[in-house]
């Protein structure tokens, strides 16, 4: 997945398939740790493991995770709106900070405005 403003990768930090690792922004290099696949239960995936909002938060700045998957975990469900991904639970969206193309920048979840920072694209599709 890569990110509207910034034009990186959705990746996880160092390809490390532990829980709590961070999901970054990072560029596109084709690895593992960037191949994104959307569940039929709403979770998106890589690595074997599931893109959460960490501890369940529901404010604008919760971090996103990479977690072990868990049915019905709704930290973990998203639903494709436009170009963004939204979080039920919370009601906001994927976001990248400010729009910063920076290697290692830190995603989170903020109100959906479906700006380029909220706007994912997955390449080939």
């Amino acid at each position: 997945m890569r990110s509207g403003a910034a034009g990186k990768c959705l990746d996880v930090a160092g390809g490390n398939r532990a829980n709590g690792t961070a999901v970054q922004l990072y560029e596109c290099n084709g690895t593992a740790a960037q191949q994104w696949t959307f569940g039929t239960d709403g979770t998106l995936r890589a690595l074997g493991k599931c893109l959460d909002v960490r501890g369940g938060g529901t404010a604008n700045g919760a971090k996103v995770q990479l977690w072990d998957c868990g049915s019905g975990q709704a930290n973990q469900t998203w639903v494709r709106h436009g170009g963004s991904y939204r979080n039920p639970a919370s009601g906001r969206c994927l976001d990248n900070p400010r729009g910063r193309a920076v290697d290692g920048q830190r995603t989170q979840i903020w109100d959906c405005r479906g700006n380029r920072a909220q706007r994912w694209s997955v390449p080939g599709a």
